[in-house]
């Protein structure tokens, strides 16, 4: 077949100092935990660090959540993340948001983690460190150069509202094409790309409703825009 469909991504890194001196656990290698952690310290406070910080509180370790931004969840509206940083903190889960400055270094068989906060103590130190920052394409070593297929500066294949790219005949489904990292969209990039091939029809992602869930507990589920991204295009509600 002449046409490509690429469903891959690995855990992305941030270019925090000392990050490359420290054992850290990803979304990935947290799954082969089989002990543990005293304490753990999750830096990202979105979907992955916040589901993965209520279960090993529940587990038993102290948790302690290190964002950069000045909330949770930043793709939800405020109201909502605070919420969720309410139930979280209920349970005696640790908070440092607008951590700006964000540094790690070793302190014996223990990670110290410099914050930078506005209060608190400058420094958290734990047992275990989860980096929970999201994912990037793994698109580097698909030969894409060699085909002519468009990326964008964060290695995302570049593809128009039916998922086709830059060369003809060459698609790019799932999360290689930054419209979707979840496996519902993923499967309705497939969806979209057989019914315009095989049955004529014009799908576009744009008319896909937008759908994302927080499993933690209780659970957030949402379908379609938040209120924050209807207020800027304009909508009423």
């Amino acid at each position: 077949m002449d046409n490509l469909g690429v469903r891959l991504a690995v855990d992305a890194t941030a270019p925090l100092p000392g990050l490359d001196q420290v054992s850290y656990f990803n979304n990935s290698t947290m799954m082969e935990v089989d002990f543990l952690p005293e304490h753990l310290i999750v830096v990202g406070g979105s979907y992955v660090g916040l589901e993965f910080a209520q279960m090993y509180r529940r587990f038993g370790s102290e948790v302690t959540i290190v964002e950069m931004g000045p909330r949770l969840i930043q793709r939800d509206d405020e109201d909502v993340a605070e919420a969720i940083r309410t139930i979280l903190e209920n349970e005696g889960i640790n908070m440092r948001l607008n951590a700006e400055c964000i540094a790690m270094e070793n302190r014996g068989k223990k990670v110290a983690i410099s914050v930078d906060c506005s209060s608190g103590d400058k420094t958290v130190v734990g047992s275990h460190v989860l980096l929970a920052v999201g994912r990037v394409p793994n698109t580097e070593d698909l030969g894409l150069e060699n085909a002519g297929v468009a990326v964008d500066q964060r290695g995302y294949i570049q593809v128009d509202d039916e998922l086709r790219t830059n060369v003809l005949g060459i698609y790019a489904l799932g999360d290689c094409n930054g419209r979707g990292a979840f496996t519902h969209t993923s499967y309705n990039d497939y969806e979209i790309v057989a019914a315009n091939l095989l049955d004529g029809d014009q799908r576009r992602v744009s008319d896909r409703i937008t759908a994302y869930a927080l499993y933690i507990d209780p659970p957030l589920g949402r379908a379609g825009m938040t209120e924050t991204g209807c207020e800027s295009q304009g909508e009423k509600h």
